[in-house]
């Protein structure tokens, strides 16, 4: 009786432990629902999350028209996958495998691509946006629902209210399996981004004002020949021209907003309106400004996450119009000293014409060229 008593023991805490490990039956199974606060989002195969490592991860597409306040960007070209608020965000190289924020803290763990979705660590997120998540077993399969305090329904009282839905959107899912045919074709490759100029001798940094498309795209190809990257300066109407963003921001070069407003106040306004434009045309994050006037922002540049950029030689009176002048400037670059200079050559026309001396006479210098980044930034 004893021996009877402690199998059944066993027994019970073996079925209780299958209750509560609903990530095995998942696995097994491989569907989830899932839901964004009181939304239950859609199911299919291509956007299903799953397991990886014993992590969780959910798809891009939770952060997609929901209501839990982090929003999602990709650039393409950098292989880069963003998630973001208007205070923080997490970035993901997805062909690294790394992670890290815009402060530069790393993270360790990574993103995943599967086609043409992007799938995070679902743990990770929430923890760095202050989410809340839960994994509720229902009669089809496990509910992942991530969730912030505008959530109405508690978990229990969703999943009773999302019954009926999350039956429907099972069987519909059942049957698209049934009548489907795998397609197994590899997913086109991302545009390989040439690589920055290396050697020895002073980094140079080139800033350029983007005004004119086709000016800059004439530029960006002299720069691809020389394998080099810039760092283009636009204000917020050149931001609305998503041809203009695109081609920078696919060749490796960088973008800074070149502000023009006179206070601390009107400069704040253009970045903010700046920021919204780099996401809506480019998936980018604005973190680099240039500003030529005398208000000190450097506690609106520090709020705001960014970092000021600054130029040791000027041309934007002269512009770089003719050989000579490139040369001349190459002669200022090494009288200048230091391991660093940067330069301003003036708008993307009026560059046009010197621009590939320049980049010829710097490399038989020995000075690599690269963009700014915002750990480069004051």
């Amino acid at each position: 009786m004893r021996l009877f008593r402690r199998a059944s023991a066993w027994l019970l805490v073996l079925a209780l432990a299958l209750v509560l490990m609903p990530r095995g039956r998942a696995a097994a199974s491989g569907v989830y629902f899932t839901a964004a606060n009181d939304q239950l989002l859609d199911l299919n195969g291509e956007t299903m999350p799953f397991l990886s490592n014993g992590m969780l991860y959910v798809p891009n597409t939770v952060f997609q028209g929901t209501d839990l306040g982090v929003s999602f960007a990709r650039n393409y070209g950098m292989h880069l996958a963003l998630l973001y608020t208007a205070q923080t965000d997490l970035r993901f190289d997805l062909e690294n495998q790394s992670a890290w924020d815009k402060l530069g803290n790393q993270y360790d763990t990574y993103a995943i691509e599967r086609g043409d979705c992007v799938f995070f660590p679902l743990d990770v997120v929430c923890r760095h946006f202050g989410l809340d998540w839960s994994f509720t077993q229902t009669a089809n399969a496990p509910l992942i629902r991530i969730t912030t305090s505008g959530a109405v329904l508690n978990t229990e009282e969703f999943t009773s209210a999302a019954a009926t839905q999350m039956e429907n959107y099972y069987n519909a899912y059942q049957r698209q399996l049934e009548e489907q045919t795998a397609d197994t074709r590899p997913a086109p490759a991302d545009p390989v981004i040439p690589p920055v100029q290396t050697g020895e001798g002073q980094q140079v940094r080139l800033l350029i004002t983007g005004r004119d498309t086709e000016a800059t795209a004439e530029l960006l190809a002299l720069l691809e020949n020389a394998q080099v990257q810039a760092t283009f300066l636009l204000d917020t109407e050149a931001m609305e021209d998503g041809d203009l963003v695109r081609g920078i921001a696919s060749g490796g070069h960088a973008i800074a907003l070149a502000a023009e407003g006179e206070t601390a106040r009107a400069v704040e306004s253009e970045l903010r309106r700046g920021r919204e434009l780099l996401w809506e045309t480019g998936c980018l994050w604005l973190e680099l400004v240039w500003y030529g006037g005398e208000d000190d922002i450097s506690g609106l540049l520090e709020e705001m996450g960014c970092g000021r950029v600054r130029a040791e030689l000027d041309l934007q009176s002269t512009g770089l119009g003719s050989a000579s002048r490139a040369r001349r400037l190459l002669t200022s670059i090494e009288r200048h000293g230091g391991e660093e200079v940067s330069v301003h050559l003036g708008d993307d026309r009026g560059c046009l014409r010197g621009l590939e001396v320049l980049l010829r006479e710097l490399a038989e210098a020995g000075c690599p060229v690269s963009p700014w980044r915002l750990q480069n930034a004051g």
